[in-house]
C-alpha cells in the first residue's frame, strides 16, 4: 500500500507531499488540478519513462519519492531480500530523481539501483488503471497472485519457495 508520496520539481509543482492512510483513498478536483501529475509522478517512481521535460522550469532535477507498507506482499519482501534491498522498516521506499541532462538515478531502500530492478519492483507495488491502459488482471501470473491471496496460500507459497531449492 502506498502511504506516502513526495514530489519535487515536477512539471509545474514545486514541493508536495502526500500521506496516504488506509483503505479507499480518491483523488478528486477540476480540471488541471494536477490529478494527473500526481499519478505521472509516481509512474516515474515505479520506472517509468523520464525525460529532462519532467523537470521544473529553473531547476536542475526533480525527484519523487514513494513509500510503500509491504506488509501484506510476501513476495515483494522475498525479492527485497534475494536483492540485498531490505529495509529495517520493514517498508519499501522507491526514489527518482531525474537530472536536467536527461540522466535519472533509481533508488530502493536508499540504495542505488538499475531502472529494471526499479521496474520490477513498481509491477509488484502499484497497478495504474486508467482510459486504455493495459490491464494485469489478462496476466496469468498476476491472476496467480490474486487468487493464491484470496485463497490465503501466502504462507503455503512461503514453505514451497523454501523448499523447492533442496529439491531441484
Amino acid at each position: 500500500m502506498l502511504t506516502h508520496l513526495t514530489i519535487q520539481n515536477f512539471v509545474i509543482v514545486e514541493r508536495v507531499e502526500l500521506n496516504l492512510e488506509s483503505g479507499f483513498t480518491v483523488l478528486t478536483g477540476e480540471t488541471g488540478a494536477g490529478k494527473s501529475i500526481l499519478i505521472d509522478a509516481l509512474m516515474l517512481a515505479l520506472g517509468g519513462k523520464s525525460d529532462a521535460d519532467h523537470i521544473r522550469q529553473g531547476c536542475e532535477r526533480a525527484e519523487i519519492s514513494a513509500e510503500f507498507n509491504i506488509e501484506s506482499l510476501p513476495d515483494t519482501q522475498h525479492w527485497l531480500q534475494e536483492n540485498d534491498l531490505v529495509d529495517d522498516s520493514g517498508g519499501c521506499i522507491l526514489r527518482r530523481v531525474i537530472e536536467a541532462n536527461g540522466r535519472s538515478r533509481h533508488f530502493i531502500n536508499g540504495i542505488s539501483v538499475a531502472l529494471q530492478q526499479l521496474r520490477v519492483i513498481g509491477d509488484q507495488l502499484v497497478d495504474i488503471h486508467g482510459q486504455h491502459a493495459h490491464q494485469s488482471l489478462l496476466r496469468s501470473d498476476a491472476q496467480r497472485v490474486l487468487l493464491d491471496g484470496f485463497a490465503g496460500n501466502n504462507d503455503l507459497l512461503t514453505q514451497v519457495r523454501a523448499a523447492y531449492p533442496a529439491l531441484a
